[in-house]
């Protein structure tokens, strides 16, 4: 190995062994933390590291698209604000926020790019993939600091939320990079994650529309940039445009229809079955998909879910009753032996369930033990 590339695998090394651990300490030190150890590896980089020229004539029209497009997504985020509604940001512009927030953020974004752009202008895949990794660690040290990590809703959020939507994010960014600088990148980032502690108000979006939108929206930057600027005559075949077209627009018709499902917030929703009650029509570890309750006509024998007691239940009504205006429904679970000790009334309907889907929730039931035990 020639002695730079050992120089370039042990910097790479020692940044993400320090990322790593400092991912475990979170407190209110931690953005300016991470910006001052940011700021040392990339003063070291810059001196260490010979840097690779980016040959790309088309730098200052990338860095207006980025513009462009972190005003896209914060103006998407905030036009489904109307629909979900709004909260008062917990962090609000002030001098706290400068110091602990806003300064740090901006430096430790600023230096990881430059560390990035570094790093993917060498030759070798083992620089490219190690960037690739760093600047997820830091995405997940400035997100997780706002979730409980032994919740197991945190849990999962960090999962959808930080982890996949870092990683799609951060695909874009290696490729924005190694193309046209740190600068498209800078600006992107500097948008999408600072508006949080300048904006007073947040949409109150359910986190996995978040993830929709933070996980596909880099695809469909990247057919942009790929279809315009990547090829010398400024045109693709019209094959590969409508290829393009047609993958992305199934990725985000697969990608809506799961996230609309699991937040159950529209007219379907998908609830995993975490008890034997319903054996043999419905089995532990499947997954039904209902549709929400708007006063539609209940009738006998069909498989409801219903609050009990802060509970989602899934259970078959078995017998309906009209007293004095009010309908009364006894349900029981069909691998039980007797009815439920009580009925429940029009107000306690969540959905009535349409179809299953066998042995999907698995892999939700098992981390959710882990959190139990």
């Amino acid at each position: 190995m020639k002695k730079d590339m050992l120089k370039i695998v042990v910097f790479e090394l020692m940044l993400l062994v320090v990322l790593f651990f400092t991912l475990f300490v979170s407190n209110i030190y931690t953005n300016i933390t991470m910006a001052l150890i940011l700021s040392i590896f990339a003063v070291g980089t810059k001196y260490l590291i010979k840097k690779r020229n980016i040959l790309s004539i088309y730098k200052k029209q990338v860095n207006w698209l980025m513009f462009g497009f972190a005003a896209i997504y914060l103006l998407a985020f905030y036009i489904m604000g109307f629909y979900f509604g709004f909260y008062k940001s917990t962090v609000t512009f002030g001098l706290t926020a400068l110091v602990f927030y806003i300064i740090p953020i901006t430096v430790v974004i600023i230096a990881s790019e430059y560390i990035r752009s570094v790093f993917v202008a060498q030759k070798g895949k083992f620089t490219i993939i190690s960037a690739f990794i760093a600047t997820v660690l830091v995405d997940l040290i400035i997100y997780t600091r706002v979730y409980d990590v032994t919740n197991l809703e945190d849990f999962l959020a960090i999962i959808g939320f930080v982890l996949f939507a870092s990683i799609s994010c951060n695909l874009l960014y290696n490729y924005t990079s190694k193309r046209y600088g740190a600068t498209p990148v800078i600006i992107y980032r500097l948008i999408t994650i600072l508006y949080a502690y300048i904006i007073p108000i947040t949409p109150d979006v359910y986190v996995f529309f978040r993830s929709f939108l933070r996980m596909l929206y880099p695809y469909i930057i990247y057919i942009i940039l790929e279809n315009t600027y990547s090829k010398s005559n400024f045109a693709v075949a019209y094959k590969d445009k409508k290829k393009n077209i047609i993958s992305t627009a199934i990725l985000a018709i697969l990608m809506a229809g799961i996230t609309m499902l699991v937040s159950c917030q529209f007219r379907f929703g998908i609830l995993v079955i975490g008890s034997e009650s319903m054996t043999g029509e419905i089995n532990k570890g499947d997954a039904v998909v209902f549709e929400q309750y708007k006063k539609q006509k209940i009738r006998e024998g069909q498989v409801i879910i219903f609050n009990k007691d802060d509970i989602m239940v899934v259970h078959r009504v078995v017998r309906i009753r009209n007293v004095n205006g009010e309908y009364r429904y006894f349900t029981k679970g069909d691998a039980n032996q007797k009815e439920d000790d009580s009925y429940i009334t029009n107000k306690d309907i969540i959905g009535v369930t349409k179809f299953r889907i066998q042995y999907i929730g698995y892999p939700t039931l098992w981390v959710r033990d882990i959190f139990n035990d």
